[in-house]
């Protein structure tokens, strides 16, 4: 087939530059903002008389699983982003290149990388296998950004959540579990919850529940063939983008007095059944994908799946490492509780000062701040 001569005005790589340019920004302030507030934290809890700072070797152990996710998720999505363009001037280009120049303004205008992206990682039993956890990952972090970031003061809950998305889930989820580590924990005494209650109507658990099943479920429809090559391929892959970040957003823009936040024991009971479900349908959905794809093309098939394509390797990274970062979460809570925080004395009563100079020291800045926490 004859290519036509590249229209006038058309290859220019202006705006792909500055498309480039603006999502690394992005990227980049997102990660500077949350070390930065990381870096505060940890300031806080280092200079607390009572409080002590957590183990070294915890700090370093999430420290170096941040940077090793961000490292092996993004070395292969470079690499999907120079297959992708190698592709489209082989054989998806209508027009006569030269070789020796860079295209990439009609590349970006003539194809769609997180459609793309998505649809080579989706399609195929075997890709799926591994691209379906993600989702669950991905909920499991809404989960425990609200369940626990909230309360440990960590308002900026929608900068992990995004980060998450545009960057990788396991990146976003180690700096918020680093973040966990470094800041001070809830009140033990759930009788102390005068200070949180409020005249709110908007229960923060239901929100969580409708992302839950927003996100659970399109994962369950993308799993079927029907729906790979259809026109509502994309609606069941956004939902969970967006489901996920209502309630991150409504924290960061609606005042704190319109949440129902007091009835801390009731709040957990909801949270702990959807954890029980989003791990219930995950089990339930790697087994389906599990037997489909062993039916297709066996273990061996799974396991080579991971290796057929960058953007497959890509997100198939990112679950291992939310399996890698997760496991030691829960090895470290083993040897030292979540809900619990150590006092450089070691006594019982340094611990209770400690945490109600906490809350009582906390306040909203809702001009200058923007709402920001801050520890005196």
């Amino acid at each position: 087939m004859a290519k036509k001569p590249i229209p006038e005005g058309w290859d220019s790589n202006l705006r792909p530059i500055l498309i480039f340019i603006s999502y690394f920004c992005l990227c980049l302030s997102l990660t500077v903002f949350i070390i930065g507030k990381l870096a505060t934290s940890y300031y806080v809890l280092a200079k607390s008389k009572t409080a002590s700072i957590p183990p070294r070797k915890h700090v370093l152990l999430f420290i170096f699983l941040a940077i090793s996710s961000l490292a092996t998720t993004w070395y292969h999505m470079v690499r999907y982003f120079q297959w992708s363009y190698n592709m489209w001037v082989m054989w998806r280009s209508f027009y006569e290149l030269t070789p020796d120049e860079k295209h990439w303004g009609l590349w970006l205008r003539h194809t769609s990388l997180f459609k793309e992206a998505w649809e080579i990682a989706i399609i195929g039993h075997a890709r799926y296998w591994w691209t379906h956890q993600i989702f669950l990952f991905a909920c499991g972090l809404g989960l425990a950004l609200e369940q626990k970031g909230i309360r440990r003061g960590i308002k900026h809950t929608w900068a992990f959540m995004l980060l998450g998305q545009i960057v990788a889930i396991s990146f976003a989820t180690n700096l918020f579990l680093l973040s966990l580590l470094v800041s001070p924990p809830p009140i033990p005494n759930r009788t102390r919850t005068a200070g949180l209650k409020g005249g709110g109507w908007l229960p923060p658990w239901l929100i969580s529940a409708l992302a839950v099943l927003l996100t659970v479920w399109p994962a369950y429809k993308l799993g079927s063939e029907d729906l790979w090559h259809s026109e509502e391929f994309m609606l069941p892959l956004l939902i969970p983008h967006i489901a996920l970040m209502v309630l991150p957003i409504a924290r960061a823009i609606v005042p704190p007095r319109y949440f129902t936040d007091g009835d801390i024991t009731f709040s957990d009971r909801v949270y702990r059944y959807l954890w029980i479900t989003t791990m219930g349908c995950g089990v339930m959905l790697w087994l389906r994908e599990t037997v489909r794809a062993h039916r297709y093309s066996g273990f061996i098939g799974i396991y080579s799946a991971i290796m057929e394509h960058p953007a497959v390797t890509s997100v198939g990274w990112d679950v291992i490492c939310c399996w890698i970062s997760w496991v030691a979460w829960w090895t470290i809570q083993q040897q030292t509780p979540d809900d619990s925080v150590g006092s450089k004395d070691g006594s019982a009563e340094g611990k209770e000062s400690e945490l109600e100079s906490v809350r009582l020291g906390s306040s909203v800045s809702g001009n200058a701040l923007g709402g920001e926490v801050r520890r005196r």
